[in-house]
């Protein structure tokens, strides 16, 4: 639970905390000094797409200057996305938070699935190994308001678009730490507390299960129409 509470919440408060750094900065700090070394300062590669920076000095995660960024997915397979100032990438670009919108993308292999009751019974119980395997169980998860599937093509690959949504009337009292669990990967699914609002994308890359969700909680609709930008830049690409 820790592990998956951590992943939420770590990215929400990183860019609360960059957004106060960054305003204290333009009155009482010194002026910094950008060197080769420094992310900003390096120049692009020729295709302008730039590797994932590692982690800022004493940090867990990267801050991304405005840019298009490669973020692989495993050995054979990488994404590439637009990302606007002030993102920060958490877990190797598992997580890539912009304010309070949080982009997940991961391979959704024979592990992946849903939990069995998202307040209650929060371990994942894998469903697989399709697109259509895991969307006609999405049609059966409690506590999510979801719409209905659409057919979709995002970076290349094709799929199946829902939007999910948990509203703020939900009392989320009685469930495992008083959180929603999310579908997800064992290691790598995510909870929070209501109210929630998600965009998932689930799509065949090759033939291979990938699972984009665009997670906001306590939000509005238009803040999270307000980032559709950056899931939408996504491409698939072969893992260089």
């Amino acid at each position: 639970m820790t592990r998956r509470l951590r992943a939420v919440r770590t990215p929400i408060a990183v860019a609360a905390v960059a957004v106060l750094a960054a305003a204290c900065s333009e009155t009482d700090a010194d002026p910094v000094t950008e060197t080769a070394d420094s992310p900003s300062a390096a120049s692009a590669p020729a295709d302008g797409v730039q590797a994932l920076p590692g982690p800022d000095p004493g940090a867990d995660s990267a801050t991304l200057a405005a840019g298009r960024y490669r973020v692989p997915l495993g050995d054979d397979l990488a994404f590439e996305v637009d990302v606007p100032d002030d993102t920060s990438a958490h877990d190797g670009g598992l997580f890539l938070a912009t304010g309070s919108v949080v982009l997940k993308t991961e391979v959704a292999g024979t592990d992946y699935g849903l939990p069995r009751d998202p307040c209650s019974v929060q371990a994942i119980d894998p469903v697989g190994p399709t697109v259509d395997d895991l969307v006609r169980a999405l049609g059966e998860l409690p506590v999510y308001e979801l719409s209905r599937p659409e057919p979709v093509e995002l970076g290349g690959a094709e799929g199946s678009y829902v939007e999910a949504r948990i509203p703020r009337s939900y009392d989320a009292s009685q469930c495992e730490g008083q959180d929603v669990q999310l579908p997800g990967n064992p290691d790598t699914a995510v909870s929070g507390a209501p109210p929630y609002r998600g965009r998932w994308w689930i799509l065949d890359v090759d033939g291979q299960r990938v699972v984009v969700q665009q997670n906001c909680w306590d939000c509005s609709a238009d803040e999270l129409d307000g980032a559709a930008a950056t899931a939408e830049s996504i491409t698939f690409t072969p893992a260089p």
